[in-house]
């Protein structure tokens, strides 16, 4: 008998448990985290002024 270790690659098809979180809304929140914009982008004169 042989045995068959069988990984697929996929980006954003692991539920939100294997990915470590314990709710689908834990997972979106985080992901919000990471695509918010930072407060010196907002306001382009911060930008400006350093």
């Amino acid at each position: 008998m042989e045995i068959i270790n069988k990984y697929e690659l996929s980006l954003g098809l692991e539920p939100f448990d294997v990915l470590g979180f314990r709710s689908e809304e834990e997972l979106n929140q985080e992901i919000s985290k990471l695509i918010e914009v930072r407060s010196e982008f907002k306001n382009k004169s911060k930008i400006n002024s350093i």
